[in-house]
């Protein structure tokens, strides 16, 4: 039997979690799209819309996500980032997993968050171009 204000069709507490941190980062419509990629139902066992998470968000609480929110709080996408160090995104991306420069990622599909302060930091020790091989005395080849 369920409990007072309790019903049985309730959203597991890390989807609610997922959308309360994904509300931050983006829109609705790209919530649904990522929490159904994600195999995550709603309460009923439907799929997610935009109206399904708009609703979601509003029972909850959550506030809407504003596209200033990221420079408000020092944050930047993994594809600012690759524009800033003047290399590709997957570039970027290699240096952000092996711990170069420090980002989080909430779960698969959603977008990589990263502080402009690392970003700075990186910026200052920029790091130099190493060779492909430690054999000083292997010659270069150069192409005509």
């Amino acid at each position: 039997m369920n409990g007072a204000g309790k019903h049985r069709w309730t959203v597991p507490e890390d989807t609610l979690l997922l959308i309360r941190e994904l509300a931050r980062l983006m829109p609705d419509q790209q919530i649904a799209l990522l929490l159904n990629r994600a195999g995550k139902p709603t309460g009923r066992g439907n799929g997610w819309t935009k109206a399904r998470v708009c609703s979601f968000r509003n029972h909850h609480g959550i506030a809407v996500y504003r596209g200033s929110e990221w420079a408000e709080r020092g944050e930047i996408t993994l594809e600012a980032a690759a524009q800033i160090m003047d290399v590709s995104v997957m570039t970027a991306l290699r240096i952000v997993r092996r711990g170069i420069i420090k980002g989080r990622q909430l779960c698969r599909g959603a977008p990589w968050v990263i502080k402009v302060e690392d970003m700075a930091a990186y910026r200052e020790q920029k790091p130099s171009r190493r060779l492909a091989t430690s054999d000083p005395t292997q010659q270069r080849f150069r192409f005509q």
